[in-house]
């Protein structure tokens, strides 16, 4: 179902997908080969409802990703300095990471090494982020002369940390090593590199074996809590999603 040349996507057990990086020569970073595959893969993974958990890993022992590779993206002289392609990229960006975030999939980042601009805020937009011990979160986009705020990260990662940690990581542009991701929260499991790929599936077999509607719903419950602004709402909208699961197993049950 998925083939693809610059990301590998294989689906080793029932209702589990990996999807992985596979330019460790270039810290596995975006070419428009690979976004290109990226953004139709989450697209055909929309209409999926036999993948119930994805996880997302890179190979090589050097990064997980590093985002988008300008000087591939952006080929030509001044192409980069152009609003129009620029602000193009910039909305298939946009797409991404919301298909990501709002997939009806359970979505596991599995990262180690580099994990830095478009990398880490993949990790933000995903519902389970474990690490390798060796993991080096960045956002240098300051560094760069641009703004911050990118994909996203400047809602997602205040909401994930806490917004004075948040603002001090991308403000600075510094380093967010697997020490303070752990205390922070940030991410739930931290292993040696040699374990990370089996710590990802040990957590995919767990979700996969659980009902689609469930997983879904409970996506769904979760991300909706976002933007909840008291108890009252939000309990309703529990009770919504309780009932609608309830429907969908009996239904199921019935055929």
């Amino acid at each position: 179902m998925y083939d693809y040349e610059y990301i590998r996507v294989e689906q080793p057990e029932p209702g589990i997908a990996v999807m992985s990086f596979i330019r460790p020569e270039k810290l596995n970073s975006w070419s428009r080969e690979v976004f290109n595959d990226m953004l139709n893969f989450f697209r055909l993974l929309k209409t999926d409802d036999e993948t119930k958990v994805l996880i997302i890993r890179g190979e090589g022992d050097r990064a997980f990703c590093t985002g988008a590779d300008f000087n591939s993206l952006f080929p030509g002289e001044g192409d980069r300095d152009s609003v129009e392609k620029s602000f193009a990229f910039q909305e298939e960006l946009r797409e991404l990471i919301v298909s990501v975030h709002e997939a009806k999939q359970i979505i596991i980042t599995a990262a180690h090494g580099y994990a830095v601009g478009g990398g880490f805020f993949l990790t933000m937009a995903s519902d389970i982020r474990l690490i390798a011990d060796d993991v080096k979160f960045s956002c240098p986009l300051l560094k760069m002369s641009m703004s911050c705020g990118d994909l996203g990260c400047a809602y997602m990662l205040p909401r994930l940390i806490g917004d004075g940690v948040a603002r001090d990581i991308l403000l600075t542009g510094r380093y967010m090593f697997a020490d303070e991701a752990m205390s922070l929260g940030y991410a739930s499991g931290c292993y040696p590199l040699s374990e990370l790929d089996n710590a990802a599936m040990e957590k995919a077999r767990v979700l996969a074996g659980y009902s689609s509607e469930a997983l879904r719903y409970s996506k769904q419950l979760l991300n909706m809590m976002e933007s909840v602004g008291d108890l009252d709402t939000a309990i309703k909208i529990e009770n919504r999603n309780q009932q609608l699961v309830k429907a969908f197993n009996k239904e199921k049950r019935n055929k």
